[in-house]
Formats: structure tokens, C-alpha cells, sequence
């Protein structure tokens, strides 16, 4: 299938009013990065290139081919690393997804549950579920957390991430204190891939890595891309501003048409509806960030009480890599509604 080629720009200004003429331009300037004070920079369809140059912004063109710079950078040298890697140029396709639950499983049936279908999404592919703890098939009365990855389909290091951690669990239980101690007292639940239907849909355009299809599949444009931005389509402020998330359907922050109109979060909602979990890790991957609440109004800030958790728990998490630590608006500069 044909599909769109998206260059990587360069925007030399970074202030808050440069931010709001690209995104009241109906730029998607969704997981951008920033040099402070000198500039933005993020992925663009050529299809809407036309509507950066009428901002009249000063911008460079970095990378004119980001398929292409990002399949030249992935790793074809799979034997080198003690983490198993799959053949879409590091990443797992699809079925080596599947694969390598089903591995987990037979390896560490005592620690980890059979991978279980949520439901399926709007091409018929199975959304799959793990839970690791000490008593698997057990509803203990321990904390649960849910992690989530693959909301956008150009992503896949955000599942690469929950199976280096599901692995590093598994294969350190009883070794590593921590390891655990999570294990024994925490249920941890796993969606390693909320899209696949984005993900096949990339294997094909991109076998080798670098498919930049970002939302699920449903025909939304006359011509590319299609699908609905799936961490547009939740319901809390589904719609709060055409800023947060689009209205139009060529947009990649398209929203859909009403919240949780794709199976897809429908899924989760029914998942995350139908348990108690106390934190929600919602894994992407574009920059060094670790973003929390509230991201869709830059006038509002959390209570209080809840910021200062928001806080510890990020500079605890962050002490070592350096992410940067903060809400979505304070991190890359945009505001988002309708998200996970």
C-alpha cells in the first residue's frame, strides 16, 4: 500500500507564541522536542508541509525521509544482545509479540498468566493481556498496576520497553530483591500493544522497521493518513479544544467521532473499568519524557496533594536517565485531551 512520506522539520522558535500559530494552524506537532529558547522540532506529513510555510515560520527540513532514517538506524545485529530482539529491524512484529508471551508463559507459568484476548480491534486482531505476580491466576488483594503500550503505531519501542521489564521481572524473581518484591506484592498487568492493526499495517509498508502510521485503520481521509489517534479517542475531555486533538479526520490527532468510538480504547475502558488499579503507565516513545496530569488546559494545575506524588514518584524515576520531568504542556509545549 502506498503511504505517506513524513519529513522530520526544525521550527527556530520555541515561544509560547510559535507554539500556539502551529497548532491553531492545524499543524500535528504531537511528541515534538525542544532545544529551549531556540527551537521545536517534530514530524510532518509532505501532504501538509504547505501549511507550515503559510505560518511563515523559519524552519530547516532535518530529515527528508523519516521511514527511511529511522529503518537506517535500526539493528540488524541481533546475536550481540542478551535481550531477544525480532526482524522488523530490532522490533517484534506482531506475531513475535505473540510469540514471546507464549514464551513467558512456558518459561514462567507460576509468575506470569497465559496471554488472554481482550477483545478485538476494527480489523478482527486480538488485543492481548499478561498479568505477572507471585499467584498469577490468584485475584490477590494487592495494589494493581496496569502498563500500556502502542497507542500509536509508529511506536514500537514502547512494547520493546514492557518486555525488557516483563523479562527483567521474570528472570530476577528470587534473585534480585526488588524484582521480588514486586513480583510477591504487587499484580502487574501488561497490554503490550493497544494497536496492531497500526503495527501490521507498518510491517507491510516497512518490513524492516520505520513505518511512520501512527493511528489505528479506520478510513478517515480521502487520502493518507487514515485512522483515529487512539490517545485522542478516551473520554475525560474528549473534544475540549480543536488544539488538544482534531476534528479532522487527515489530521494524526484525530479524535474520532465520540469518545471510545474505536474498539480498541473500548477495550481498555472495559479492562481498566472492570479493575482497581493505582497507577496507569501509558508507554511512548519519541523523546526523553515523563509527562503526568493535567495536560489539557496550560491554566489548570493539580491539587495540591497530588502533584507533590506526581513529583516524588518523577524524580524517582527520572534520577538516573534525566527524562524530563513535568506535564505534557511544561515537557513539549502542547496541550492534549481526550488521552489516556
Amino acid at each position: 500500500p502506498a503511504s505517506e512520506i513524513y519529513k522530520q522539520v526544525r521550527v527556530y522558535s520555541d515561544t509560547e507564541e510559535t507554539l500556539s500559530i502551529l497548532q491553531t494552524s492545524g499543524l500535528d506537532i504531537d511528541h515534538s522536542y525542544r532545544e529551549p529558547g531556540q527551537w521545536i522540532e517534530f514530524a510532518i506529513s509532505s501532504s501538509r508541509i504547505h501549511i507550515l510555510n503559510e505560518t511563515q515560520l523559519h524552519y530547516d527540513i532535518i530529515h527528508e525521509d523519516l521511514e527511511s532514517f529511522y529503518a537506517s538506524r535500526l539493528d540488524s545485529d541481533y546475536e550481540s544482545r542478551d535481550f531477544d530482539l525480532g526482524s522488523m529491524g530490532g522490533y517484534y512484529t506482531f506475531a513475535e509479540i505473540e510469540q514471546h508471551l507464549d514464551e513467558l508463559y512456558a518459561d514462567y507459568p507460576e509468575l506470569i498468566t497465559e496471554k488472554v484476548s481482550l477483545g478485538q480491534t476494527l480489523e478482527g486482531r486480538d488485543i492481548w493481556m499478561v498479568k505477572v505476580s507471585d499467584n498469577p491466576e490468584i485475584d490477590e488483594d494487592e495494589p494493581e498496576m496496569l502498563y500500556t503500550g502502542l497507542h500509536h503505531a509508529r511506536e514500537p519501542m514502547s512494547y520493546m520497553n514492557l518486555f525488557y521489564f516483563m523479562y527483567w521481572l521474570l528472570e530476577n524473581y528470587d534473585i534480585d530483591p526488588e524484582a521480588t518484591a514486586l513480583v510477591k506484592s504487587r499484580e502487574l498487568y501488561f497490554i503490550p500493544a493497544v494497536n496492531p492493526d497500526g503495527l501490521v499495517y507498518n510491517q507491510e509498508i516497512a518490513p524492516n522497521g520505520g513505518g511512520m502510521q501512527r493511528k489505528n485503520r479506520r478510513e478517515t481521509c480521502f487520502s493518507t493518513p487514515d485512522g483515529i489517534d487512539l490517545n485522542r479517542n478516551y473520554s475525560y475531555m474528549w473534544g475540549y479544544d480543536n488544539s488538544g486533538s482534531s476534528p479532522d479526520g487527515c489530521s494524526e490527532t484525530y479524535r474520532g467521532a465520540s469518545p471510545f468510538s474505536e474498539p480498541e480504547t473500548e477495550i481498555v475502558k472495559n479492562f481498566v473499568e472492570s479493575h482497581n488499579f493505582k497507577i496507569a503507565l501509558n508507554y511512548h516513545s519519541y523523546g526523553n519524557l515523563f509527562i503526568h496530569p493535567y495536560g489539557y488546559d496550560p491554566g489548570l494545575a493539580l491539587p495540591e496533594e497530588d502533584h507533590e506524588i506526581f513529583i516524588e514518584y518523577g524524580e524517582a524515576m527520572t534520577q538516573y536517565n534525566n527524562y524530563l520531568l513535568g506535564t505534557g504542556i511544561e515537557t513539549v509545549g502542547y496541550t492534549v485531551n481526550g488521552e489516556a
